[in-house]
């Protein structure tokens, strides 16, 4: 499909991070104008300032679903939003999931993990025809502009500049680079979502124990969820077809599987943490190197902010502290804080800070 679309504004609306970045990396290639919103209340939000010709709603997400967000979406006083196309993102294409979608003001969807060729006619089908512009040569879907990759190996070895260099002789245990690459669009994109899912693996798994703890079924099945299509699309199969299990039983209300197979399953999670960790530290040497002081004013204002309780504030410094790169010393920290401000956990946000701050502040001594 040769063509692109520059003056078209899209809306991808995913609680997932790593969903985010794939389907925006997917769509690149088409130049479009592309937004991004985590939750159904900022897609909201976003939708009331902008005019998004097309947009991609998750279907399961916390507190508001796609479903949801869609109803409100169809009645918001600007009449535009009563017809634009709005396109599910599922795992879920069964006939009455897709009579919930049409029935909600859903025009159509896309199942999850979602592959370019898919991505692209949907466009081409609910895009105005006055927004496509053809091309010379068609879209290469790859999160760089270059042309996708071969299948990667694992980092095994590092280039004299402290780059992964790929050997070519074989890929992380339990995962399938092909189908990694199919999902993600590139090699490039692939390595860089395995350095993503390293940083995730302990606070999911923790949320994962709460919610069987405190008997949150709920919230436990949303999580498999997006946990079964993020293993998916780094080629990590049978993590992904595991979760999809625990997915169905959730569904169903199988308290007592879901009890006996939780253990095993995140035995497994975690055991990707250290084959993993290469690709994130690999991912952490390509961000911004920021001087000490700016990491202590950041940790200060997120260790006050938790005392006050003033969660927007501390999600905004760690959003901000993700895009730098972690300091020598500081990368157990750093994933121990990740865990405490997904969980929420007021006094281990407050000491990891403090913890931080004292080791950044002793090597500058």
């Amino acid at each position: 499909m040769n063509f692109a679309a520059p003056e078209a504004s899209v809306l991808i609306v995913d609680d997932n991070e790593i969903n985010l970045e794939v389907t925006a990396a997917l769509l690149e290639p088409l130049r479009m104008q592309i937004d991004l919103a985590d939750s159904g209340k900022q897609a909201l939000l976003l939708a009331q300032q902008k005019k998004y010709h097309l947009i991609f709603m998750d279907h399961m997400m916390p507190v508001m679903d796609g479903v949801e967000t869609t109803k409100r979406l169809r009645r918001l006083p600007d009449p535009y939003y009563r017809t634009a196309p709005v396109v599910a993102l599922t795992a879920n294409a069964l006939a009455d999931v897709q009579e919930m979608f049409r029935q909600a003001g859903m025009n159509d969807y896309l199942a999850k993990p979602v592959e370019a060729k898919d991505l692209y006619r949907c466009v081409l089908k609910w895009l105005p025809r006055k927004l496509i512009v053809v091309t010379k040569k068609p879209p290469v879907s790859n999160g760089s502009g270059s042309a996708p990759q071969t299948a990667g190996a694992a980092p095994e070895t590092q280039t004299k500049s402290g780059g992964i260099k790929q050997t070519g002789a074989g890929s992380p245990p339990g995962i399938d680079p092909a189908e990694g690459i199919r999902y993600t669009g590139s090699e490039k994109m692939w390595l860089k979502l395995l350095g993503d899912f390293y940083k995730l693996i302990d606070a999911k798994a923790n949320k994962l124990e709460s919610c069987l703890a405190d008997g949150l079924l709920k919230d436990y099945t949303i999580e498999v969820h997006a946990l079964k299509n993020t293993a998916r699309m780094i080629g990590a199969s049978h993590l992904s077809e595991w979760f999809f299990k625990m997915e169905k039983c959730g569904k169903a209300g199988d308290v007592e599987t879901i009890e006996k197979e939780t253990p095993g399953l995140l035995q497994e999670l975690r055991s990707f943490k250290e084959i993993l960790r290469p690709y994130g530290e690999e991912n952490d040497r390509h961000k911004r190197e920021v001087p000490v002081s700016e990491w202590v004013t950041q940790l200060k204002i997120m260790r006050d902010a938790m005392e006050r309780f003033s969660l927007d504030t501390v999600d905004a410094c760690m959003q901000q502290i993700e895009q730098y790169r972690v300091p020598e010393g500081c990368s157990g920290l750093m994933d121990s804080l990740r865990v405490a401000v997904t969980d929420v956990k007021m006094k281990d946000v407050m000491d990891t800070a403090e913890q931080m701050i004292a080791v950044l502040q002793e090597g500058t001594k």
